[in-house]
């Protein structure tokens, strides 16, 4: 009798959270890159409701496209020239 947990194409919960947070924080690199160049930031909602939304959003494609999404802006990010 074959164990429950077997399928292949379940993940653990753990391995959600892991690429969320890899991806929330490959979001929190790309909010910070304009600040580093001296883009002025004020503590407005607004701004703040926008760098919330790039993190999670980040994080949430990374939950779902995985290592691939973090690939492809890692890469595009190279050619950058940064």
């Amino acid at each position: 009798m074959m164990p429950e947990n077997s399928d292949p194409t379940q993940r653990s919960p753990l391995r959600w959270a892991s690429r969320f947070a890899g991806g929330a924080a490959l979001g929190a690199v790309l909010v910070a890159l304009p600040l580093s160049y001296g883009s002025p930031f004020s503590l407005d909602p607004m701004q703040i409701a926008e760098a919330g939304f790039v993190i999670i959003g980040c994080g949430v494609m990374a939950t779902i496209w995985g290592q691939s999404l973090i690939n492809a802006v890692m890469e595009s990010l190279g050619k950058t020239g940064l």
